[in-house]
């Protein structure tokens, strides 16, 4: 099925559909996102993260969902981010599990990457890993909307509080208001960082629109969450 023929399914034949929905050939989810990305630069003008090639279904998502919800430009224009975002987090909780996009073939750079990897061997660790320091923590407070803007800067302050390796790193989500894809992932990748030395990542604070998106995506059985910052230290 196209994209341009799954527009044009009602919200019915659309549920019928994702019920048959089976990991595709490859390239199938690949195409497709290319396909919505091109709709939606039509629509909304070309942007260079839109315009990008996309490796992961999440960003098929992305588009998908924002080329299919049924508004018009003036309407979508003065949408906030977090209204989108949130349709991105609803469709992907329907999509299948285990269907990757195929990002094609390697580039020549990275097939000489590879081959220079395989003539020097794997790599060897030249320190042991030092476990988390016992009773130490981190707290980290964030504001705002946490998006692909702010993002990058959350990921930094987390790299540097991950090096002192603390038994315990908080995430204060108090006075946070909305977290897209771009924020889950920094979280995500945060929290494997964490464990990888038997450290603990906690969230906190959540307000409901946030609460909202973590159960959405299911992410609220993946991480440590706590209803404030003395519950994440008192907790075990």
């Amino acid at each position: 099925m196209t994209f341009a023929k799954w527009l044009s399914l009602s919200e019915t034949e659309r549920e019928a559909e994702r019920r048959t929905w089976r990991p595709f050939e490859p390239g199938y989810w690949h195409s497709l996102a290319v396909e919505a990305a091109a709709r939606f630069s039509v629509e909304f003008g070309s942007k260079p993260h839109i315009t990008r090639v996309f490796k992961s279904l999440y960003h098929a998502r992305e588009f998908i969902v924002a080329v299919q919800t049924d508004l018009s430009r003036e309407k979508k224009a003065k949408l906030p981010p977090s209204y989108l975002g949130f349709r991105v987090l609803q469709f992907a909780n329907q999509m299948p599990e285990g269907v990757l996009v195929d990002p094609g073939p390697p580039s020549k750079s990275s097939r000489r990457r590879k081959s220079a990897s395989q003539k020097q061997g794997p790599p060897v660790s030249r320190s042991p890993i030092r476990k988390a320091e016992p009773g130490s923590h981190h707290i980290l407070p964030l504001e705002g909307e946490i998006d692909m803007h702010v993002s990058p800067r959350i990921a930094t302050e987390l790299g540097v509080l991950i090096r002192d390796k603390p038994e315990k790193l908080v995430i204060d989500l108090s006075k946070v208001s909305y977290i897209d894809s771009s924020g889950l992932a920094v979280l995500i990748d945060g929290m494997q960082k964490v464990e990888a030395y038997r450290g603990k990542l906690y969230l906190v604070g959540m307000r409901e629109t946030v609460r909202i998106i973590f159960k959405t995506s299911r992410l609220d059985q993946t991480f440590r969450i706590r209803r404030n910052v003395a519950d994440a230290l008192a907790a075990s």
